[in-house]
This record gives C-alpha cells, sequence and structure tokens, in this order.
C-alpha cells in the first residue's frame, strides 16, 4: 500500500499536519506514516500519532534532509509538512518548507498552522491557465477526487483579453465553454466539477477564491523554480491562506537529481 508521510515537529503545525495527512490518504486510498526528526525527549508528535492509530517513527539526522529521503521512498504518494512553526496571521513560508518543496519529485502538502482541515475532504481547488498538458501527478488527484465523489472547482484566470465573448449567449455559451475546456484539460467533465471564471492577477485570485468556495485543499501545479519572479502564485498562496496548499511538479524529474 502506498504511504502518505506526516512530517511532524514539536510546534503548532503538528496537530494540523497529521489532520491533512489523515484526510489526503483517505482521498488517495493510502496509509499514514507520522515522522518526526529529532533526538527524542518530545512527546507531543508521538501522542498525536498514537491518539491517530497511525504509524510512528522517529528518526535522527539534519531535519531536512531526512524528510527529503522520506518523501523520496518509492512507496510514497505524498508528503505533508507544516508551512511554518508559528501562527501568527500572514507569513511567508519557512525556509525548511520552501527547501522541501524544490528538493523532491513527489507531490506536497504545505499546511499552515491555523489550518483546520477536516477529517475528509469534500472539495478541491483547481487554479489552472489552461495551457498545457497537466503532469501525471494531477490526472491521480482529479482521479482520485472523482473516485471518493469530491467536488472539484476548477478556477480559470482570465485577462481582459482571454475573457471569453457570452453575451450574447448566456447561459448556453457559458454552459458549453465549460465543457469544452473540461473535455479539453481535465479529459472527462464529472458531475461534481465546477469552472469558475476570474479576470485579474493569480496571485491574488487563487486565495480569495479559496476563501470563497470553502475549498479544503488548493491544489496547484508548479515548476518548483523559487528564482526571482517564478512561483508567485505559490509563495503569496502560502502566505496569505490557512488552507493546505498541495503542489504538483509540472515536471518532476528524478528523485535522485534532486538530493544534494
Amino acid at each position: 500500500m502506498t504511504k502518505v508521510i506526516a512530517a511532524l515537529g514539536a510546534d503548532a503545525c503538528a496537530a494540523p499536519v497529521l489532520a491533512t495527512a489523515t484526510a489526503l490518504a483517505d482521498m488517495l486510498d493510502a496509509a499514514v506514516v507520522a515522522l518526526h526528526v529529532g533526538d527524542g525527549g518530545v512527546p507531543r508528535p508521538e501522542a498525536l500519532a498514537k491518539a491517530a492509530r497511525v504509524e510512528f517513527r522517529q528518526v535522527r539526522g539534519a531535519p531536512l534532509e531526512r524528510i527529503v529521503s522520506a518523501a523520496n521512498e518509492a512507496d510514497v504518494a505524498a508528503l505533508v509538512l507544516g508551512s511554518r512553526g508559528a501562527s501568527a496571521g500572514p507569513r511567508p513560508a519557512g525556509a525548511t518548507a520552501l527547501e522541501v518543496i524544490t528538493r523532491t519529485a513527489k507531490p506536497v502538502v504545505l499546511v499552515p498552522p491555523d489550518a483546520r482541515p477536516p477529517q475528509r475532504f469534500t472539495r478541491l481547488l483547481l487554479p489552472t491557465e489552461g495551457t498545457g498538458e497537466p503532469p501525471p501527478a494531477l490526472s491521480d488527484i482529479i482521479d482520485a477526487a472523482h473516485r471518493h465523489e469530491l467536488e472539484l472547482v476548477v478556477l480559470h484566470l482570465h485577462s481582459p483579453a482571454t475573457v471569453p465573448a457570452f453575451s450574447d449567449h448566456e447561459p448556453y455559451g457559458t454552459r458549453a465553454w465549460d465543457q469544452e475546456f473540461l473535455a479539453r484539460h481535465l479529459a472527462f467533465a464529472p458531475d461534481r466539477v465546477r469552472v469558475l471564471r476570474r479576470v485579474g492577477a493569480p496571485a491574488d485570485e487563487v486565495p480569495a477564491v479559496a476563501e470563497a468556495t470553502r475549498a479544503e485543499l488548493i491544489v496547484l501545479v508548479w515548476s518548483q523554480s523559487l528564482a526571482k519572479g517564478r512561483a508567485r502564485v505559490v509563495t503569496r498562496t502560502l502566505a496569505s491562506t490557512n488552507i493546505p496548499v498541495l503542489l504538483l511538479p509540472t515536471n518532476p524529474r528524478s528523485t535522485e537529481s534532486r538530493t544534494r
């Protein structure tokens, strides 16, 4: 059986990380493994794992290296870890979290310390520009959502120059455009898929729409580059929302090439 690794620290993120990992594992039909990197003397992670009745592992070493190593194991479907250690309103993701997401080709969920994940996901938000082929990991998430009868909210962001002209054909033009978009970019159009269109900057719209739709998980496809001017949607979303964010690499390379 595949595994979802929940990287538990001794900070405020431990409980929401484990809860998010449990909900994600339910969606992916996987088992949860709680991982704590430390030398002992910190009972909270083990107590949380015991209460949740999941496997607990404690290892020694550098947290970054051990977390990345665990994520890269062949039977791991995803890694879940805290985006930062303290809850104090909008703040950027921590250095460890940002390093991890560029060091593994596996899907990674970053969980803010003030997240309140449900026991089971019911609604996912998928922002998309509608260009290019989706990565295999995204297809897996969409299939899992469909299999478990979750609602998938697809957010398509337009610039003023790309807004479809529906004024003469509402609501039929809108419905036809939605169906064409879903068939072209998601390969199927299940009943529980809803398409939303917004005009504006993605970095601003994604957190706002996630809040408005009461999404429980934001799914972002990204290039795994944090270079200047890149990943604006990812960094802004992580800094401004209390909703867990699932990051899927666009073209994941071999995990060996990412481990330094």
